[in-house]
């Protein structure tokens, strides 16, 4: 079987269809990331420390900045524990001193005024 000029076309148009999907999707990812407030963060941090939910609000929250100065020190705090504080046992996303140091980030959010 010969693939001719139009099917060749019609891929090359699919794939940039969804070059350009996946583009826009970022960007609007990153928006919505980008005016995080307190509550939403708060959220992302008890998610990560609740065993019973599954922690893609948490990873989200490490992934993408915010532009609030402090809440996006916050999330680079996070991001620098979980990359040090390795799991203690398998099936574990991170060590329970590194969940401590999550309490005590999200004890300060909360009383932060």
């Amino acid at each position: 079987m010969e693939f001719g000029p139009p099917i060749i076309a019609v891929a090359l148009t699919c794939l940039a269809g969804g070059g350009t999907f996946f583009t826009l999707a970022n960007r609007a990812t990153r928006r919505t990331h980008a005016k995080f407030g307190r509550i939403e963060v708060e959220s992302a941090l008890q998610c990560m420390l609740d065993d019973k939910q599954c922690h893609d609000a948490f990873d989200l929250f490490l992934a993408w900045p915010i532009d609030d100065p402090y809440l996006d020190s916050i999330r680079k705090r996070c991001r620098e524990i979980v990359r040090t504080s390795a799991p203690a046992k398998p099936g574990e996303d991170i060590s329970g001193d590194g969940k401590e140091q999550i309490r005590a980030i999200l004890r300060d959010l909360r009383g932060h005024a």
